[in-house]
């Protein structure tokens, strides 16, 4: 049985944490009133839903509903039991555990200490692999291949780049004389079974760690030295340390600067990186090859505004960097593309024409999307023949129709009549016609949104809701509340809620808080957190008693309209002496209905009187 944590530990722990210290390291927030907002951690989506709140340290998300104070967060987000998210946070409030206080073993704690064991590998694995470039003769063809690359020794040593000898274990023995066995380094991904045997899974490759966010190793890039080697780049596989899409190369070293300057770089490489550091640019990552995921261009978004895609100039690179440009403004992310010429790549650029050339480029050819897309067009269309080009003009003014402000529209349509020798006035009625039916395709679009939106929640709900913040906040309005003896509100999950209140009031010396954090049915712990964050009102116990007359008004109708269905199903039956004693019932609910319309009434007319006695 584990023992339970003393509350007064608990309290001090949250008094020593800031909520938005944490969240914010992993979510961008912004100051909104007195709270902070940002996109929800925990579910895709393109508008803020999540709050956090510093007076009440809690957080919610007004779209999934997940919620709670700190402790909470920390479970949720990193996937950890509510004993190990207080050990962790302890641990960064420098506290201690109480004395005698022990955590059973759990699953999480297990999956911890391997994580720690396949990331101590990869640790030493990198330094081995940097060691032999380094310091040995087999690492010559590798340093030799980086000096043709143009990848100075100091480069080298800054991205701590290594050579895995071309043999079958070398690595595998190294890391088994420290204990580890060859299962571990099978889930670390350095190492796989070939025909019954063990082997390094990297030999004769340029290796290049891959880092998380807090400067851990957590796995490797290969690139092959000799020519026709598949794959050129091979990387560490899914482990429980290396996730690619939720990753990008080089992340941690430079989040530092790209905060500062509120961009990045994106490019396709680590080489592309690597030369692009050399030429000054210090906030680039690369995707870890992979087309870009929304995992990744959010990792970006809590960091800056401004990402400049500078991919490869091939096709491909062309396709790439079009599926960047949505994601990244699926995302709310302003968005760059440099295409450089020739269909180059960044580190053929840089060796070619050099760092100046390079910067030029960055800074004079940075196309918004709406540039890129057109100049995409272009590329592709057949200009040669009239159909083609007035295909290429419809298509450009389809884009425009989307993406345009009414400046770039005129712009883009007085070039158009310019280079094709049509009159502005037709090119501007032709876009007004292809402006109408976009209209109307996103018209459908937003009707179809529409029809799938909850309705306002009903005078009943929210009264419920008033009810159990009350009880959560105010002493005076609970004390109140349990005059009326209230035992039951509008649904059954505020009804539940308000009976684990009664018991929390009676019973514990928690806060609320820890209140919220304990309960064990989700949907509850939702609804609590979402009334804890909200801003709460003043209480009045006028309000009070009308928030129960509307409650209680809705259970009346509701038992009513249940009871006129039981009458019905007895006539069916032919149960008449039933049928007649649920009528009595019906007419008993009918009377107690009217008389507290009547009451409701005489109270509005009452506090009408008294309004006017007052002015």
């Amino acid at each position: 049985m584990m023992q339970k944590l003393p509350n007064e530990f608990l309290e001090e722990l949250r008094q020593r944490i800031d909520i938005v210290d944490i969240i914010s390291e992993h979510v961008e927030l912004r100051k909104t009133g007195h709270s902070f907002t940002g996109l929800c951690p925990f579910h895709n989506e393109r508008t803020p839903s999540f709050s956090v709140s510093p007076d009440r340290q809690m957080f919610h998300c007004f779209g999934c509903g997940a919620g709670g104070t700190v402790i909470r967060f920390v479970m949720e987000h990193d996937g950890l039991s509510f004993m190990e998210a207080v050990e962790v946070l302890a641990t960064r409030a420098g506290m201690s555990l109480p004395a005698g206080f022990v955590v059973e073993p759990t699953i999480n704690q297990q999956k911890t200490q391997i994580r720690e064991r396949l990331l101590q590998a990869n640790e030493l694995a990198a330094k081995y692999y940097t060691h032999i470039l380094m310091n040995s003769d087999a690492g010559v063809q590798a340093l030799k291949y980086l000096n043709e690359r143009m990848i100075q020794r100091t480069t080298a040593v800054e991205f701590q780049l290594g050579y895995s000898p071309n043999q079958a274990n070398m690595l595998m023995r190294f890391l088994s004389r420290r204990g580890y066995s060859p299962e571990e380094l099978e889930l670390a991904g350095l190492i796989v079974r070939v025909g019954g045997e063990w082997i390094d899974r990297f030999r004769h490759r340029l290796m290049i760690p891959i880092f998380d966010i807090r400067g851990q190793v957590v796995g490797f890039g290969g690139r092959a030295l000799e020519p026709g080697v598949k794959p050129k780049y091979l990387n560490t596989p899914e482990t429980l340390i290396f996730h690619k899409g939720h990753l990008l190369f080089q992340h941690g070293k430079v989040r530092k600067q790209i905060r500062s300057k509120r961009h990045a770089y994106l490019f396709e490489g680590y080489m592309d990186v690597m030369a692009a550091w050399q030429a000054g640019i210090d906030t680039g990552v690369a995707s870890l090859g992979t087309s870009l995921t929304p995992e990744q261009a959010r990792l970006l978004k809590r960091d800056c505004h401004l990402v400049t895609v500078v991919y490869d100039g091939d096709a491909a690179g062309i396709s790439a960097a079009k599926r960047a440009v949505e994601v990244f403004e699926t995302e709310g992310l302003e968005v760059r593309i440099v295409q450089l010429p020739d269909g180059r790549d960044p580190d053929e650029f840089i060796r070619e024409f050099g760092t100046k050339a390079f910067h030029h480029q960055l800074q004079v050819n940075a196309l918004t999307p709406l540039q890129f897309l057109t100049h995409s067009l272009r590329t592709t269309a057949d200009l040669l023949s009239s159909a083609g080009r007035q295909q290429y003009m419809r298509h450009v003014m389809q884009l425009l129709a989307v993406r345009a402000s009414p400046i770039e529209k005129e712009a883009e349509l007085r070039n158009l009549s310019q280079e094709f020798n049509f009159s502005l006035d037709s090119l501007k009625e032709e876009m007004r016609i292809i402006e109408k039916k976009t209209h109307r395709q996103h018209r459908r679009i937003e009707n179809k949104e529409t029809l799938q939106v909850k309705p306002l929640e009903k005078g009943f709900i929210e009264a419920g809701q008033r009810i159990l913040q009350w009880m959560m906040l105010d002493n005076d309005a609970f004390a109140e509340i349990e005059s009326h003896a209230v035992d039951e509100l509008a649904t059954p999950e505020q009804t539940a809620l308000l009976a684990l209140l009664y018991h929390w009031r009676l019973t514990s010396e928690t806060s609320i808080e820890t209140f919220v954090d304990e309960l064990e049915e989700e949907d509850l712990r939702k609804l609590a957190s979402a009334l804890l964050i909200d801003n709460s009102v003043p209480f009045d116990k006028r309000i009070l008693e009308d928030y129960l007359r509307t409650i209680r008004s809705h259970i009346l109708e509701r038992s009513y309209k249940e009871a006129i269905a039981e009458v019905v199903q007895a006539q069916l039956a032919g149960n008449s002496a039933l049928a007649l004693e649920i009528k009595s019932r019906v007419d008993a609910l009918m009377r107690e209905m009217e008389a507290l319309k009547s009451t409701r009434f005489s109270v509005a007319v009452k506090g009408g009187d008294e309004e006017a006695r007052m002015r």
